[in-house]
Formats: structure tokens, sequence, C-alpha cells
């Protein structure tokens, strides 16, 4: 029997990718994988590589840590997904982890675009997402994130999630945005914070032409923004499949190609 002054010290998951492409064939000369985390490269007879991240601990809790890197050169494109969304469970101890960077250089192109990260009640969880670009490269970032399921009848009372995001072309920051919601999670309901929302999506896009396909996302029905070499879309909705509807649409027009595979499985 354990004595009452001792934690039981639970097992944690690890997890690390790194996949590397160059040149305009999208060579693969970097993959590296461990842990929890896998990278798989499926077939999708395009002439983009998916990367398709599949977490084995089957989600996240306190103490979780996981890195991703993501690396473009010379011309080369990726996109990576997940193979599912990521669901961040009740944390008994401490805080999960998630650390991804990605890197664009020499005209290169990367999509990031998990699914959906699903919240539960209690969870912890702390994200960064830095990415280092050239002036002739382009970067998408695609993040959706789902408090709670309501179809399933869940609540969040407590929740504790950080997203802290750094973007830099030539080594100058153009994109900082820091996200923290903790503790009681009615004080982030009020029309000052989320409204009610049970589900929000913030896509950022980077290139030397964000500034010109301004009038193009405003098109597809969305409330974009653009200023400084960047475009900015927030979306936020009370049904988590509707706002998934409204992002695939925007995105298979904005991206002007299918999804990856995934993401209509």
């Amino acid at each position: 029997m354990l004595d009452a002054t001792h934690q039981v010290k639970l097992q944690r998951a690890k997890g690390r990718v790194v996949a590397g492409f160059s040149g305009p064939d999208n060579r693969l000369r970097d993959l590296h994988q461990s842990g929890s985390l896998k990278a798989l490269l499926p077939r999708n007879h395009a002439p983009v590589p998916d990367v398709v991240l599949v977490n084995t601990a089957g989600g996240l809790t306190g103490g979780d840590d996981y890195r991703i890197d993501i690396c473009a050169h010379d011309g080369a494109s990726a996109t990576v997904a997940t193979q599912t969304a990521e669901r961040v469970y009740k944390a008994s101890q401490g805080v999960a982890r998630m650390d991804v960077h990605l890197t664009a250089k020499g005209g290169a192109t990367v999509h990031w675009m998990p699914q959906e990260t699903i919240l539960f009640d209690q969870s912890a969880i702390a994200r960064t997402i830095a990415a280092d670009l050239d002036a002739d490269s382009r970067l998408l970032i695609v993040e959706p994130v789902i408090f709670g399921r309501k179809a399933m009848g869940e609540t969040l009372q407590t929740v504790s999630f950080s997203d802290q995001w750094r973007i830099r072309v030539d080594g100058r920051l153009i994109h900082a945005e820091a996200t923290r919601i903790t503790g009681d999670f009615t004080r982030y309901q009020g029309i000052g914070c989320l409204n009610g929302a049970r589900a929000t999506a913030t896509i950022l896009y980077v290139g030397p032409d964000a500034m010109d396909r301004l009038d193009e996302a405003r098109a597809l029905g969305v409330p974009a923004t653009a200023w400084g070499g960047k475009l900015v879309v927030r979306l936020m909705h009370d049904d988590a499949r509707a706002l998934r509807r409204q992002l695939t649409e925007f995105l298979r027009n904005f991206r002007g190609c299918d999804l990856p595979r995934v993401w209509t499985m």
C-alpha cells in the first residue's frame, strides 16, 4: 500500500517527428520518428506529398511531450495533416506540450493542416508554433479547436489552453499571437471572447501574394484581413460540424486542390 504522502508517477507519452523535403520534385531528404508520434507518407497521386501524423498513444494528457519539425527547401512543397482529430484528455498531473517548427526556404511551400484539437474538461495543453521562411516561400497554417464535443453532451468546466505562434520571414518577426484560456471556462463565453462558440479556427497564410489574395478569400465567404505580407482568417461557430464544413469548403477553394484524404475519411 502506498503512503498517502507519495504520489504515483504516471507514465507519460513522448514523440518526435522530423521530415524534410528538397527540390521541385519534393524529394524526401530527412525522416526521423520516435516515441508515440509517427509520420506516414501515403500515396496520394498528387505532385505535393502528404505527411500524415499519427499519435499512437491515442491522445494527449498532462505531462506528454511532442515535437514536430517540418522543412521544405529549394522549391519543395509539403502538406502536413493528422490522421484524426487530436484529443486532449483530463490532466491528472502536469501539462501536455506540443511544439511545432516549420521551415520553408528557397521558394518552398509548407501547408500545416492538422485536424481539430478537441479539448476535454480539465485538460491542460501548451502549444507553440514557430515558422521560419524567406521572402520567396509560402506558408499556410490551419488550426481548428473544439471546446468539448457538443454532440456528445460534453461541457467544459475548467480547462488550461495556451497557444503561442511566432512567424518569421528572413529573420524578421511578422506575426505573433498568444491565446490563453485557463480556469473557469464560462468566463470566456462572453461577447468579448468566444461569444458562445464551441469551435474556432485560425487560418494564416504567408507569402509574396498574401495581400493580393484578400479579395479572393473574402469572396469565399470568410472574414479575412491582410497586412504586412500575411492573410488571416478567424472562424467561430457554436457547432463543430458546421465549422468543419465551412473550413473545408474554404480550404478546397483557396488552395485550389483537394484536402488531404484523411480530412474526408
